[in-house]
């Protein structure tokens, strides 16, 4: 909703995105002036309610996953065009498990809503990104395979609607610098 925002002119100096796709949309809209710059990477990781059966279980991976799954068990994964939720079902559609997972999935807005269903116990398990699972009361089963699906990297443009052009270029620089990444690294990108 954002970029289609910011393509139709909503004022805004820098965006930033897990999802380069909507980088692209707003560089084919013509919204964005210079280069994307990639200011941080991120995991996927499947988590559940802490003390779960999952977690006493040892699911350490998608398919030990669905082996521990008890019948009704469901998954909360985020809704198609969220990033999160896209990087996941990539995932089990490369191993092969798309079709297996399918009647367990239960959509969710987006990640945030993924961490807020599994925290309450009312699923199974989800998928999020690790620095969400890392501010939550929730356990990290395991981390998807970073070969399962594209890089979750998250990208930043200045964009043409800005108010202050070498203001929102100077931030940019400052997302790139080592300060700023050190800071992101310890908040677990």
């Amino acid at each position: 909703d954002l970029a289609r925002q910011l393509a139709d002119g909503v004022p805004g100096d820098v965006f930033v995105s897990a999802s380069p796709e909507w980088i692209d949309f707003l560089a084919e809209q013509r919204a964005i002036d210079g280069e994307r710059v990639v200011v941080a990477r991120n995991a996927l990781v499947c988590i559940a309610p802490r003390g779960g059966a999952l977690a006493r279980a040892g699911a350490r991976d998608l398919r030990a996953l669905l082996d521990a799954l008890a019948p009704g068990d469901l998954v909360a994964i985020a809704e198609r065009g969220v990033p999160a939720g896209e990087y996941a079902r990539g995932a089990l559609g490369k191993l092969g498990l798309a079709a297996a997972f399918e009647p367990r999935l239960v959509g969710q807005r987006d990640v945030r809503a993924v961490l807020h269903a599994v925290e309450q116990g009312e699923v199974a398990a989800g998928f999020v990104y690790a620095t969400d699972a890392k501010i939550a009361d929730v356990e990290v089963l395991f981390v998807l395979d970073a070969a399962l699906h594209p890089p979750i990297e998250y990208q930043a443009v200045v964009l043409r609607q800005r108010s202050s052009p070498d203001l929102a270029r100077r931030f940019l620089a400052h997302l790139s610098s080592a300060a700023a990444r050190a800071r992101l690294s310890a908040a677990g990108f």
